[in-house]
């Protein structure tokens, strides 16, 4: 089984290929010097080794989540010293990917096992989608094709509560990508 709201939580953040993040705008982020590339670099490269190879995302223990969080803080304070970052709000995506990683691997962890037990159809159908090996090359699409269903599932399953965390999660996607999906 898999961590399946985690996976659908960093798809729309930073899309199935984590080297390259779909909507932090390349031309704005290609102005950087040289100087701050490379401190931009420094900064992720904790968390990005933490991620790498597309860890087991089922087996993000509260532990290992905490590590990943507090990587990730570590990251989102370095980022913002570089205006460069800012500017397209890379540090925003990190405080993002911390906040889903965190949510994920302690509060939502004992929903995930309810709706593992008995994983809905439309889950499963989700799940198909976010693990294939294709790169989803649109966030808005992917969210629009799976969210009812999430936010059904987790709502029935777990209780509305736990899905609004979700809900603010993707809603800071769209505003820091400056999509507008539906």
């Amino acid at each position: 089984m898999r961590n399946l709201l985690i996976i659908f939580s960093l798809l729309t953040i930073f899309g199935s290929n984590y080297s390259s993040a779909y909507f932090i705008r390349s031309a704005e982020i290609e102005k950087c010097d040289l100087g701050d590339s490379i401190g931009i670099i420094l900064c992720i490269a904790p968390v990005t080794s933490l991620l790498e190879d597309n860890i087991n995302l089922m087996n993000i223990t509260r532990a290992r989540g905490i590590r990943i969080v507090d990587e990730c803080r570590n990251a989102t304070t370095c980022l913002s010293k570089f205006p460069c970052a800012t500017k397209v709000q890379l540090d925003k995506i990190m405080s993002l990917l911390c906040d889903a990683v965190s949510y994920f691997s302690t509060e939502f962890a004992q929903c995930e096992k309810k709706i593992q037990k008995n994983m809905p159809p439309c889950m499963r159908d989700v799940e198909k989608v976010l693990l294939s090996s294709e790169k989803v090359k649109d966030p808005c699409e992917l969210i629009e094709k799976t969210k009812t269903c999430v936010e059904t599932e987790v709502t029935s399953i777990c209780g509305k509560d736990m899905w609004l965390p979700i809900e603010k999660i993707l809603k800071k996607v769209e505003t820091y990508s400056h999509m507008k999906c539906t």
